[in-house]
């Protein structure tokens, strides 16, 4: 048996010291409910700035993470700052392709200027070409490999925040593989917008590429 049925309210005050509610929900006082604000993409349709009825939010999201040996605690980040650190892990994945890339690039070439010379052809090529083309190879994969050094970088510094990114990472990827397009969609003069989401550095873009993508279907539908 359930016990008596009460109401919980919030509110938030406004700058003329005004209680607005935020939402009123029934629940049994034998149940806790949690709940936790987060800043939405989106303005209040009050405005006349919201979003189509088909665009949804961000939804608030938290984890408790162990810190040290028995210092859990709950935390949780909000969108700006996990695009703050999703713009830092960038910076770290492109300042690591350069050294990656010269170190490759001048590790290769090194050893093949110590090798002897021979006039032999190698797989029927001149042996300065295939040293030459060997070379280059190794700086292309120093590049490769440089994103996932500085990403490497990134999560050894900012440790404590690591297991909210990937739980953050993931949601993000759920919403961007909500909303985007139908790829097969795509036409020279109806291109596909941002299909992986790449170029969304902070909530004013995401805001953007979900317009881009609510622009791409309706002029694939032939609507104005």
């Amino acid at each position: 048996m359930t016990g008596p049925t009460t109401t919980a309210s919030s509110t938030f005050f406004s700058r003329n010291n005004t209680a607005v509610p935020l939402f009123t929900k029934s629940m049994s006082s034998t149940a806790v409910t949690r709940s936790s604000a987060s800043p939405s993409l989106w303005p209040s349709s009050e405005g006349g700035t919201g979003a189509p009825s088909s665009f949804s939010r961000f939804e608030p999201t938290g984890t408790r993470v162990q810190q040290g040996h028995n210092d859990g605690y709950q935390t949780t980040m909000d969108w700006n700052t996990y695009f703050a650190l999703r713009r830092t892990r960038r910076r770290y994945e492109s300042m690591f392709m350069v050294p990656c890339g010269l170190l490759g690039f001048s590790g290769a070439g090194a050893y093949f200027l110590m090798q002897p010379f021979d006039p032999t052809p190698i797989f029927g090529f001149d042996q300065l070409l295939v040293y030459g083309v060997g070379t280059l190879a190794a700086g292309l994969l120093g590049v490769a490999i440089g994103p996932v050094m500085g990403n490497t970088a990134f999560r050894a510094l900012h440790h404590r925040a690591r297991p909210l990114v990937d739980k953050m990472d993931k949601e993000f990827h759920k919403h961007i593989v909500k909303h985007r397009v139908d790829p097969t969609r795509n036409s020279g003069r109806n291109v596909v917008p941002d299909y992986y989401g790449e170029k969304i550095k902070s909530i004013s873009d995401y805001r953007n590429w979900l317009r881009k993508q609510h622009n791409f279907r309706r002029k694939a539908d032939g609507r104005k």
